[in-house]
């Protein structure tokens, strides 16, 4: 119902996803407009002022990279020109390393004004078309959406007309909050056929809790909600794969400029199905949640194996602390055994499906088996090299047990543009596989009550099976997604 959709005036709380498993340390600082005395010109990519010398804002110059957008204010000075600049750092107290910066211009270069003059919103940021909601996973990453909405975003959407009337925020509290949003909110809107827009202050978790919560009871005036990513997770994989061929340095001023002048797609996404008995863990794997019907959605990976144990080892307050160091941290545990053996070797069989043919992989003991519609898991981590955004092709990447020597080579190499792919090993029995499937399928063959080695990822989850259980990865059929994503081309 209408009524339900939370004001700005009076912001809902839901609980704030734990599953937002990817998010940058970098955090952000308010600076109001200054009066400057020497308005400032534009030149060779820097804002100078009138008599030629670089004009000092902070504690750095306004340099073209930094810009988000121009807005014509007229007198004077005509334009203000917004931005998020490198601020010091070192200071006892606990400094943003990023500040948007307000500045007053004159002349500028007509370049300069195409690329960032602001014209008009675009159709999904119109409260006239769409219900605009701003979801803020107060707990992503290492815990900045809060101070990036208030200080950055809040300001901007004023800039550019958006009154805080014409939106509602929704600031998450617990782990599943951002799932009851999607269900009681997003949900009940979408299928009555209204249009909304999401922007998405959250890792990759908040938009598969959204996914999940949206795909439960769809009828058939579903109308698919338009979601916008500012990338405030530890490792952004869905938003660094999207945005894979961008030159801007910064991702956060690369999702505003997304957020303001990107184009809606369809969001493809998979099923991943698990046997009965399997379990949703949280609460740092003190809770076990029934899957509804067995199933879990996602956009970005299903893995097991290393990667699923080094997520679920460090979805932990104490290493969230960490950044996305934390995986770093936990990965040296899981490679270096204190017992000084080799790392665990996963037991399973493992089927793909190609051109709708099944074959085994000629190996039942595992290191990593991981399925993904997605390039990049970090934005220097290429897992998959030969993904393009949004293509709907789930590239299997998979090699078996291997010493930790090994899987840091392995590691390395897809640090390395995704050089690991084909990797071998001196005595030729070993090597990355690299499969574009239809379907993904994994008996597992570990034993024992407890699923230590038994957990699988799915976009941040984390899922138990029972022994002698099953998970399956299969394409959700175009036309089927459950959102849509704001997406620039380049």
């Amino acid at each position: 119902m209408a009524s339900s959709v939370p004001s700005s005036s009076s912001e809902a709380n839901y609980s704030s996803s734990d599953s937002d498993v990817e998010s940058s340390t970098t955090n952000y600082a308010q600076s109001d407009a200054h009066s400057i005395d020497d308005t400032p010109y534009h030149r060779d990519g820097e804002l100078t002022g009138q008599d030629g010398t670089d004009m000092e804002i902070a504690d750095g110059k306004v340099q073209s990279e930094d810009t988000v957008l121009i807005t014509a204010t007229g007198g004077k000075a005509p334009y203000s020109i917004f931005s998020l600049a490198p601020t010091g750092s070192g200071s006892a107290k606990r400094e943003a390393p990023f500040a948007l910066r307000i500045t007053p211009a004159t002349s500028l270069p007509r370049e300069y004004l195409d690329k960032y003059l602001f014209r008009g919103l675009p159709t999904y940021l119109s409260p006239v078309d769409h219900e605009i909601h701003i979801l803020i996973s107060t707990l992503s990453g290492t815990g900045l959406a809060p101070e990036f909405f208030d200080e950055v975003l809040l300001r901007l959407l004023k800039a550019v007309g958006l009154e805080d009337k014409s939106y509602n925020v929704v600031r998450t509290n617990s782990a599943d909050s951002v799932k009851e949003f999607a269900q009681s909110v997003l949900l009940a809107r979408a299928n009555e056929a209204k249009k909304q827009t999401v922007l998405m202050l959250s890792g990759d978790g908040g938009m598969v809790d959204t996914i999940n919560g949206l795909l439960e009871t769809k009828s058939r005036s579903y109308t698919k909600p338009i979601l916008s990513q500012l990338p405030l997770g530890t490792g952004n994989a869905l938003f660094h794969s999207l945005h894979r061929s961008s030159t801007t340095l910064s991702i956060y001023i690369q999702g505003l400029l997304t957020l303001l002048h990107g184009t809606p797609q369809p969001l493809p996404i998979f099923r991943t199905t698990f046997s009965p008995g399997s379990r949703l863990i949280t609460n740092e794997g003190q809770t076990a949640t029934p899957l509804t019907n067995n199933t879990l959605y996602g956009a970005v990976v299903a893995s097991y194996g290393l990667h699923a144990t080094l997520v679920a080892d460090s979805d932990t307050v104490e290493y969230r602390k960490h950044g996305d160091e934390r995986f770093k941290l936990v990965a040296k545990e899981l490679l270096s055994p204190e017992d000084g053996g080799p790392p665990h070797a996963y037991q399973a069989t493992v089927l793909l499906t190609e051109g709708g043919k099944e074959q085994e992989v000629k190996r039942k003991e595992h290191g990593y088996v991981l399925a993904t519609l997605v390039s990049n898991l970090e934005k220097t981590f290429t897992i998959s090299p030969h993904s393009t955004p949004l293509d709907g092709q789930i590239r299997v990447v998979h090699f078996g047990a291997t010493t930790g020597e090994q899987t840091m080579q392995i590691m390395r190499g897809a640090y390395d543009s995704g050089s690991h792919i084909g990797m071998e090993w001196e005595d030729g029995r070993e090597k990355v596989g690299y499969n574009t499937v239809d379907k993904l399928r994994i008996k597992f063959l570990e034993e024992g009550e407890g699923w230590k080695w038994r957990r699988c990822c799915v976009d941040g989850l984390i899922v138990g099976v029972e022994q002698g259980g099953f998970m399956e990865i299969e394409n959700v059929e175009g036309g089927a997604e459950a959102v849509d994503v704001v997406f620039d081309k380049y």
